[in-house]
């Protein structure tokens, strides 16, 4: 299931430089397991990419996914840049 903001909360994860970047590391290197989330917009985007982002969080693939539904807590991850927009995200786009 994917996020289950409504649109005010959704709005208020928008803004300037709010990119998440999530990395697999124990996946094969041809699945490019990696994903951008993008809050700078008007809506918030994702996209398969290797890129800066204000805050990359890196780990297994199983991990990532345990972080996203609050099953596995952000600092047992490799967290490098803005930690608190990570949590922010976390907080504010449910997952379930």
């Amino acid at each position: 299931m994917g996020p289950t903001a409504d649109t005010d909360e959704a709005e208020a994860l928008l803004g300037p430089g709010r990119t998440v970047h999530r990395h697999a590391t124990d996946t094969d290197p041809e699945l490019h397991a990696e994903w951008v989330l993008d809050l700078t917009g008007q809506a918030i985007t994702w996209r398969r990419a290797h890129e800066k982002s204000a805050v990359a969080v890196r780990g297994p693939v199983t991990d990532l996914l345990l972080m996203v539904y609050r099953r596995r807590a952000p600092d047992q991850l490799d967290v490098v840049g803005n930690a608190s927009l990570l949590e922010f995200w976390l907080e504010g786009v449910p997952f379930g």
